[in-house]
């Protein structure tokens, strides 16, 4: 076999085995991303069950499902979403089984909501809001524009700042409650 036929061959099983590669990685990351696989683990129960009941986890008259990872993850781009979608899947999974969950204050975890919603995934689907010049509630197109005017002045604010029981549906501290009833109101 000659030197030429020798690189053809070799550059096509790379290619064959680097599309193979890029697929399953592609399968993976999509088939860890939703509520099902989300909510497996003990400790994210109550997040999963409250998502199913908002309507970015499908109760709309639409069809649509948002999987976890578009708003836990940011959006912006594949490789910082594949970065950050690695590094908070190692971290949870040794959470999850060399930590005590159950000692985890998932009431105080939802006062830093800005770390673990992405404004990225929000605009994924809402870019719209922002750029309206009429809206149906004029409030909404008062706020959002505030919205805009904090990003622009480098003191942004984000999303889940305002909108802040989005994609569980407002349930999710009374589920918390019932799961851990120390950190319901009256003892705190």
């Amino acid at each position: 076999m000659n030197r030429k036929w020798f690189i053809v061959i070799l550059l096509a099983i790379g290619g064959l085995l680097g599309t193979g590669a890029s697929l399953v990685t592609a399968e993976i990351a999509h088939s860890t991303g939703d509520a099902a696989f989300c909510g497996s683990c003990h400790s994210m129960e109550p997040m999963a069950n409250t998502f199913k009941l908002d309507v970015h986890g499908g109760n709309n008259n639409h069809g649509f499902v948002a999987q976890c990872v578009d708003c836990h993850l940011p959006q912006d781009s594949v490789f910082g979403y594949m970065v950050d979608k690695t590094k908070h899947g190692i971290n949870d999974v040794f959470v999850e089984n060399f930590t005590n969950t159950d000692e985890i204050d998932w009431i105080a975890r939802r006062e830093e909501r800005e770390r673990f919603v992405f404004d990225s995934g929000c605009l994924n689907c809402h870019q719209a809001l922002l750029d309206r010049q009429e809206a149906e509630n004029p409030k909404s197109l008062q706020t959002h524009a505030h919205y805009k005017n904090q990003l622009a002045s480098g003191d942004p604010i984000q999303c889940v700042s305002c909108h802040v029981t989005v994609g569980h549906n407002g349930m999710l501290r009374s589920e918390l409650n019932k799961r851990y009833p120390e950190y319901s109101f009256e003892s705190k």
